[in-house]
């Protein structure tokens, strides 16, 4: 697909896209000794009922945040649980908060696969002290966090290890999880990889309110040289972004492109877009997605080239910075669509 620009601005050719869019408790004390000094303090009682997904993430985030040491290396491993799709999203919902909420310094990516491997011959569910020491050592990690989260009747227990890797001593914290709709989207085992996240992900199941995205053809079937359009409706006053996925797996912001692009929507509207651009459908030929996320604060995206869709590009949310301050904001509803492109 090619999007070309208007005329507000000279009409210049539609930068080619493969095809359209989506180019988008209980209190517990640690069982061993504390990690280090300053000791770790429970300072906050958790309420007895449970808590959201996102909820519980952000509570043991914001319990290591203040307890462990500024600066402290830490080297994040998967977590357990029935569904990749879920232990994808726990761990990158918990690497964002990490980064975001403390003076970390996060392992890098590439070292965690070489850890992982290392950890995998005697990992069930906890890190041995020998272990522990072993990856200190050889990797320089002074803090393995890792964890599962299981079934607990009809909720879910989070639980959460942060292992001294130099002291080998471990504090472990948990939290009920009720299962909402989008905790249930992570548990349907979606085909493998990113294709199969961003239908889970984007399936609307979570949607606090209406959200949804169509095309000018209810079909969503196009031929070679067609233009397309795409209408967004929300019942709740919004901020929004799409996201086109190509033929071949490729994602890649297309609106809003520009400060100049109107990405706010009213309750009760219908945008239609783009509007000040043209999507022309070209090859490849094949089947493509448009995934579209509604916020419920202003923010601007910048756009860039084309990337491999990932589950990290998919769970990721949006970060807004200001002078002092850096807020992570997620979707607060989602929507997707599926178009053809054909001879």
């Amino acid at each position: 697909m090619r999007i070309m620009k208007r005329s507000l601005w000279p009409f210049v050719g539609g930068v080619l896209f493969s095809t359209l869019l989506a180019a988008c408790g209980s209190r517990e004390p640690a069982l061993r000794p504390p990690l280090s000094a300053p000791a770790l303090r429970d300072t906050t009682p958790y309420p007895e009922d449970g808590v959201s997904l996102d909820q519980a993430l952000s509570d043991i985030a914001a319990y290591y945040a203040e307890n462990l040491p500024p600066n402290t290396r830490i080297a994040l491993l998967d977590f357990e649980s029935e569904a990749r799709l879920l232990s994808d999203y726990i761990f990158e919902e918990l690497w964002i908060r990490f980064e975001n909420g403390a003076s970390f310094v996060m392992v890098e990516r590439h070292n965690l696969e070489l850890i992982q491997k290392e950890l995998d011959y005697q990992y069930s569910g906890a890190v041995s002290d020998e272990s522990a020491l072993s990856v200190g050592n050889r990797f320089g990690p002074q803090t393995l966090v890792y964890g599962k989260i299981t079934r607990l009747g009809r909720d879910y227990r989070l639980v959460v290890h942060a292992t001294d890797a130099e002291r080998a001593v471990t504090s472990i914290r948990s939290r009920v999880v009720v299962p909402g709709p989008r905790f249930a989207a992570l548990l349907e085992n979606p085909p493998d990889g990113p294709a199969g996240m961003a239908g889970a992900l984007y399936s609307g199941a979570g949607n606090p309110w209406p959200f949804t995205v169509r095309t000018d053809r209810p079909g969503g079937n196009y031929r070679d040289g067609d233009y397309m359009t795409l209408r967004i409706y929300s019942e709740k006053d919004a901020w929004f972004k799409v996201t086109h996925v190509d033929v071949n797996g490729n994602a890649q912001v297309i609106y809003p492109l520009s400060p100049r692009d109107n990405n706010f929507i009213q309750a009760g509207e219908t945008r239609q877009i783009p509007d000040n651009t043209r999507f022309r459908m070209t090859r490849p030929y094949g089947e493509e997605m448009i995934l579209a996320c509604a916020y419920e604060r202003p923010f601007t995206v910048q756009g860039g080239p084309a990337a491999p869709l990932s589950n990290r590009l998919l769970v990721r949310g949006i970060t807004v910075e200001s002078k002092d301050t850096h807020t992570d904001m997620r979707p607060a509803a989602t929507a997707k669509f599926t178009c053809r492109i054909g001879p």
